[in-house]
């Protein structure tokens, strides 16, 4: 066998030596004359490509950075539209300069001047009185106009700033930012031809001339006439002597650009040496060649079998416990698959039995954790001034999440929202500790923030680490006196009857478990009947999609302006929401919500659907509801007229709403119709109720609140 590997040995080596040795022959007589001209015809196309590419580029960097910059001045005038006691806060003002990117700010009032802007020395700067900032005024007696300028050096600073301004949406005025563009001028040294040249060039000594117009664009070090560029023919290696030196020669012309490249001819020298090198490169690369082949033959003839055991142990080492090896060319070999084979048996029947101890224990830890979170509902059915609901749906089959709530007396209803910042078997225990603490806190009477203090503080003891975040809230079901607390990512919404869902205000604190010092901040509201809560975990905007989409707060909201007569029906709408969204795609993170929504004194309520031409299916029901809280029979027939009349006001085919609330003293009545700018209550200007109002929401959904005091 050795003296068979040396024969094919030596054939293929004497192969590879003529053949090598008539092909470097052949390329080296062919292309030594023409590299040259290749060579400086493609660094002269690829400068005139850089230049057009790079002028391109400037226009489009400009382009962008206008968009980006008007972009963020329409940011900016909406959230002053949405806030504008933000102008009187020059700390807010600052912070959002710093997360718009801008070095300026300005906002100024319908003479032009300055009221509020960052820094807070030029409050008080009048538009009009410089040429840079006069242009701007067109942004109060025009409606919508924007404004982007070139950027240019500011007269005060000596900065590069490029101003941007819009029409204030809230009343006659300017939004104006300022950038620092110092990067501008970086570009545009990067570009100049001298440096675009060099680029070209890279580590050569040659020189590329450009001559447009009859000026040059640069001169180089060669210091050449016109009259010599203009002689040099197109296209056209040719060579030139300058200064005592030998040069080749080489032009391009486009547009009336002219490009040339002198390439001096101890390069073109070394382009033979390139030739030389490759013929010495391609002996060595067929000498690896036979190496290459004799390893071939070697493995084909030798190590087969044991490459294949190799693959076949590779595959059980990743895994594949279902790999057999089969391997039977020698004793030897068959004896050393029929081991393996044998340990391989062995060490799949211990995993089988360690995954199904796994999975017992996993089972238990699910079991355990699906009986400490309330799962039956409704939870308080005696309970008239609140309902709650809450689902949990894991993305894990022990998950982090977590939602309680409990009574600790007949007047307060305690209620969380929690997610541990782990999975699996720890993270439930560690979560059943955290509720065990926080309802043994509770029932003593500690106010949120007291509870939330003294639970971190029990938690870092011997957390191993563990941190969990948690919405804690205590709502008085008597009165609506909601005090609440938050620790970390948990977000909470409340919608009011006739609006949409918006967001809570709340300062957020530590994770609980993460530093035993922390201190938390106690926020309180008060709810009026009718007003919903929702909370919910991260997990929820984070689903995907399978385009890794994630769903969003816009989606949420979507989801959430659904009608839901029930409390209940907040948190399942959303999850069928997520599922339409997410598909069959595996989630990563748990998804857990929690619906409150307090009743409060009502001890009637109704809600009734028609269209206006049907209002009598109306009265009755009315009239039920007011008389089982004893309501005199005059506000009952004056309450019907009002529906009566309301009704006959609108068109008879109006899909209508209504919504009764009412006490011993009080009645309140909400109709809802989708005739956005109809208005009954001008034309009807004497109801006899104490207050009526009229109010169109963002989808164009009418609404008119009716308040009456019963006698």
């Amino acid at each position: 066998m050795q003296r068979k590997f040396l024969s094919w040995l030596l054939v293929l080596i004497c192969t590879a030596f003529v053949v090598a040795g008539g092909l470097s022959y052949l390329q080296f007589q062919r292309q030594a004359e023409s590299r040259a001209k290749a060579l400086m015809s493609n660094r002269l196309h690829d400068l005139m490509l850089l230049i057009r590419f790079t002028q391109e580029n400037v226009q489009h960097m400009a382009q962008v950075n206008d968009a980006t910059t008007l972009e963020r001045a329409r940011a900016l005038a909406e959230i002053i539209r949405l806030n504008p006691a933000i102008l009187k806060e020059q700390e807010a003002l600052q912070g959002l300069c710093n997360d718009l990117g801008a070095n300026q700010l300005c906002v100024s009032d319908e003479k032009g001047v300055i009221i509020a802007g960052v820094p807070a020395s030029v409050v008080g700067y009048d538009l009009g009185n410089h040429e840079q900032s006069r242009p701007f005024l067109r942004c109060i007696t025009t409606k919508g106009f924007e404004m982007v300028q070139h950027p240019r050096t500011n007269g005060q600073r000596g900065q590069f700033i490029q101003y941007c301004g819009v029409s204030r949406p809230d009343s006659p005025g300017v939004v104006q930012l300022g950038f620092s563009l110092q990067h501008e001028s970086v570009v545009r040294d990067s570009i100049t031809f001298e440096k675009l040249a060099r680029n070209i060039l890279g580590d050569t000594s040659g020189h590329i001339v450009a001559f447009r117009d009859g000026q040059f664009l640069n001169r180089g070090t060669l210091n050449l006439p016109s009259s010599t560029i203009l002689s040099i023919p197109l296209n056209t290696v040719r060579e030139l002597e300058i200064g005592g030196k030998a040069y080749a020669c080489y032009a391009i012309e486009e547009d009336g650009l002219r490009l040339v490249a002198f390439m001096p001819m101890r390069e073109i020298n070394k382009i033979s040496a390139k030739s030389l090198r490759y013929l010495l490169w391609s002996n060595i690369g067929l000498f690896v060649l036979m190496f290459v082949v004799v390893w071939i033959l070697l493995r084909r003839y030798v190590l087969s079998g044991l490459h294949r055991i190799n693959y076949s142990l590779r595959r059980i080492t990743e895994g594949y416990t279902e790999e057999r090896v089969d391997v039977k060319d020698t004793p030897e070999l068959t004896r050393l698959s029929t081991g393996i084979n044998a340990m391989v048996d062995a060490l799949q029947a211990f995993n089988e039995q360690k995954r199904e101890r796994l999975n017992k224990e996993l089972q238990l830890a699910s079991a355990i954790q699906s009986t400490v979170l309330p799962n039956k509902f409704p939870a308080f059915p005696e309970q008239t001034a609140f309902d709650i609901y809450a689902t949990s749906a894991q993305a894990h089959v022990v998950g982090g999440d977590f939602y309680d709530f409990f009574m600790p007396d007949s007047r307060h209803i305690c209620f969380l929202l929690g997610d541990v910042v782990d999975s699996g078997i720890p993270a439930a225990l560690f979560m059943m500790r955290a509720i065990s603490v926080i309802r043994e806190l509770a029932n003593t009477g500690a106010t949120p923030q007291e509870l939330v203090t003294k639970a971190n503080k029990t938690l870092c003891t011997g957390s191993s680490g563990m941190r969990l975040s948690l919405f804690y809230g205590r709502l008085n079901i008597t009165t609506g006196d909601l005090r609440f607390v938050n620790a970390g990512t948990p977000q909470a919404l409340r919608r009011s009857p006739g609006s949409d869902y918006e967001m809570l205000a709340m300062n957020s604190g530590a994770l609980l478990g993460a530093h035993a010092g922390a201190s938390y901040t106690e926020c309180r509201m008060m709810l009026t009947p009718g007003d919903r809560l929702f909370l919910y975990t991260n997990g929820v905007l984070n689903a995907t999609d399978g385009e890794h989409t994630h769903f969003g707060a816009a989606r949420l909201q979507e989801a959430l302006r659904a009608p839901a007569k029930n409390i209940s029906d907040v948190p399942i709408q959303v999850r069928t929401a997520l599922q339409q969204f997410t598909g069959n795609m595996e989630q990563q993170s748990d998804c857990t919500m929690l619906a409150l929504e307090f009743r409060g004194k009502w001890r009637a309520h109704a809600e009734i659907a028609t269209t206006a031409e049907q209002y009598e299916l109306l009265l009755q029901p009315l009239q039920e509801k007011l008389e089982s809280v004893f309501a005199a029979p005059d506000d009952i027939t004056a309450l019907q007229n009002t529906v009566k009349e309301i009704m006959l006001a609108l068109p008879p085919t109006t899909q209508v709403e209504l919504q009764l609330n009412c006490n011993e003293q009080e009645a309140q009545l909400f109709i809802h119709y989708n005739l956005p700018q109809l208005n009954p209550l001008t034309n009807l200007p004497n109801l006899p109720v104490d207050i009526a109002t009229y109010s169109t929401d963002r989808e164009k959904s009418s609404t008119l609140k009716l308040r009456k005091t019963l006698l």
